[in-house]
């Protein structure tokens, strides 16, 4: 994948995967931050999250994905 293909793809997760969920986020009281963890493979979303600090003042967007992410079933 060349740089253009790989800068794409990130743009593309987050308009369809981190926005929305964000925005569904904000609505709800939460501040403006989502991430991604992608695969390295093929760059799919393994985990897309928002902040979720009503839930917790520690859920920013960057670690309520890594949380996430460890909550995975191992397969």
């Amino acid at each position: 994948m060349d740089t253009a293909d790989f800068i794409s793809r990130l743009l593309d997760v987050i308009e369809h995967d981190v926005v929305p969920m964000t925005a569904r986020g904000v609505a709800q009281g939460n501040k403006l931050f989502g991430a991604a963890i992608l695969r390295k493979s093929d760059l799919s979303v393994v985990v897309a999250e928002t902040n979720n600090e009503t839930e917790n003042p520690l859920w920013h967007g960057e670690m309520h994905a890594i949380k996430r992410f460890f909550e995975l079933p191992a397969d």
